[in-house]
This record gives structure tokens, C-alpha cells and sequence, in this order.
């Protein structure tokens, strides 16, 4: 059982890791000329049309297409909440409070997995996790701001998009919960993209942008941007995420992804990291240490259990 669990943490770890290139890939696609609407469209969109191939070889045939009616609920809340209405959301508050108050409301979102966690699967909300998550957040916010908040302008309404990406953001793992993670990974990867890129395709209208889609070039990283923060973020994601007994853990785990991004911002686009931005990646790791310590009670919870 404790063999399984480390191996549901290290599988949501890899798609933090691999969640971390989506900036890279955005950088990428915005200096070609492409808006962040058609971005996360194509983004879900690849992901799925690279999936469908991949479900015909591993389960060779069409047994992987096949999903239980708790797990194709499960994914099509997770496409339509945690996909599009997140995505919508998110680029609202960015474009009415600045990418660094954006940021702050995105990572608040452990708060809500924890609380959500205690209500709906009567997850014990420990002193550890109190302390990871309240590192975290500060850890988050320092790593992707730099503790740069010149930008910073609240709206009411980019403060109620602002709360809504932070509550959409921390509903994956919880809708994940429901019925996707008992699929296979690479169903339930391939029905929460399908589903998040129709809702999208009529959100943000993403065939204005098709000429610059159809570039060389940009198809290329569009399709690098759909396999590898998608689909294989994904697969490793649900691989995890079917195999950890606490869901309030995942989002800290997953959160490497600051990290990531942070490094390849200094490796492919010369971003400075700064003392700030160092500080908040330590705190961020430490969070994930912390969140996966064992304090005194959970150590004789697992003791008795042993025992018995």
C-alpha cells in the first residue's frame, strides 16, 4: 500500500514537472502572433487528437475507449470546469488584474482542495498540512511574481475571475476523485481534454486564428504544447492521482510546477530568478517535504493500523 502511495506521488510530481513547460510553450505560440484564447484551445485540442492514436495502441483496439458512466461524468466536469471554464476565467483576471494578482488568486487554490477535501471525502486537515499549504502559497506566489506587484489592479469583476480560476483550478483533483481516477489513465486523460476543447471551441472561437495555427512552425510547438504539458502531464496525473489516498495533497505535490517553469524561464529565455524568486522556490520545495512528513498523530494512526 505505502509502495503505491509513493508511486501516486511521484506520478502527480511528473505532471507538475511536465505542467511547468506550458509558459515555455505559450511564450512560444505568443511571439508567433497566436491569443491566449486559441492557445488553450489548440493546447486541449492537440492533447486529444494525439490521445486518440495512443488509446488504440495500448489497448489494442478500442477497449480504452470505453469509460464507465462515473468516470465520463467525472471527465466531462473536469473538461468544462478545470479546463475551459478555468482557462476562461484565468485569462479574464490576468487581462483585468496584472499576471501577478492573477497569480496570487490562482495559488490559493490548495485552500480550497483542503477544504473541499475535508467535506467530500473526510480528509483530516493535520498541523502538516496547515503548514504546507501556508508555505506554499507564499512559496507560489514569491516564485512567480518575484514579489514584483507593480502591475497589480483590482476590478470587481477581476476579482471575481480571479476567485473563480483559483476554485475551478482546485476542483481537478477533487472531480478527479469522483470517477475519472478509477479509468485508465489514458481514458480519463483523453475524455477531459475532448470535452474541455469542445466547450472551448465555442468559448473562445479559436478558428479566427486557424491561418497562424496552420503555420509550420507554430503547428509544430502546438503539438509539442498538446503531448507534453497535456497528454503526458495527464496520463501521469491520473496515474497518481488514482493511487493517493489524500486528494488535499495533490495540488502542493503538483506545485513543482512553479519551479520548472521558473528554471526554463532562466535556461530558454534568460528571466532573471532574483533573491525573491530563489527564496519562494525553496519554500516550495520545503512545502512539498512538509506535506508528505508524517507528524506524531498520523505516525500512530499508521502504527495501530499495522498493528491490527
Amino acid at each position: 500500500m505505502r509502495s503505491e502511495q509513493k508511486k501516486g506521488y511521484l506520478s502527480v510530481l511528473l505532471a507538475g514537472i511536465l505542467w511547468g513547460s506550458i509558459g515555455f510553450f505559450a511564450t512560444l505560440l505568443s511571439d508567433m502572433g497566436m491569443n491566449a484564447g486559441p492557445e488553450a484551445f489548440f493546447r486541449v485540442f492537440f492533447s486529444a487528437l494525439m490521445l486518440a492514436p495512443t488509446l488504440l495502441i495500448k489497448g489494442k483496439g478500442t477497449s480504452l475507449f470505453r469509460i464507465g458512466r462515473r468516470g465520463l461524468i467525472s471527465c466531462m466536469l473536469v473538461g468544462v470546469v478545470s479546463q475551459a471554464f478555468f482557462n476562461v476565467c484565468y485569462m479574464n483576471a490576468i487581462e483585468q488584474c496584472g499576471m501577478a494578482t492573477a497569480a496570487v488568486f490562482l495559488y490559493t487554490s490548495p485552500i480550497y482542495v483542503a477544504v473541499l477535501s475535508r467535506l467530500f471525502f473526510r480528509e483530516p486537515l493535520t498541523r502538516n498540512k496547515i503548514l504546507a499549504i501556508a508555505i506554499n502559497i507564499v512559496g507560489c506566489v514569491l516564485t512567480v511574481t518575484g514579489g514584483d506587484f507593480t502591475d497589480a489592479k483590482i476590478s470587481a469583476f477581476g476579482l471575481v475571475m480571479g476567485l473563480l480560476a483559483g476554485l475551478t483550478y482546485a476542483l481537478l483533483p477533487v472531480l478527479s476523485r469522483t470517477g475519472a481516477a478509477d479509468e485508465s489513465p489514458y481514458t480519463a486523460a483523453f475524455y477531459g481534454q475532448l470535452f474541455g476543447s469542445l466547450l472551448l471551441f465555442f468559448l473562445v472561437r479559436p478558428y479566427r486564428d486557424i491561418g497562424t495555427a496552420l503555420n509550420g512552425k507554430v503547428l509544430l510547438v502546438l503539438v509539442g504544447f498538446g503531448v507534453i504539458p497535456s497528454a503526458m502531464a495527464y496520463i501521469a496525473y491520473y496515474g497518481g492521482i488514482g493511487r493517493m489516498t489524500e486528494t488535499s495533497k495533490v495540488p502542493v505535490i503538483a506545485s513543482v510546477e512553479t519551479v520548472v517553469a521558473a528554471v526554463i524561464g532562466l535556461l530558454a529565455f534568460g528571466q532573471k530568478l532574483g533573491i525573491v524568486k530563489i527564496l519562494g522556490i525553496v519554500l516550495v520545495l520545503c512545502s512539498i517535504a512538509v506535506m508528505n512528513a508524517k507528524g506524531k498523530n498520523e505516525k500512530q494512526r499508521y502504527a495501530e493500523k499495522n498493528l491490527s
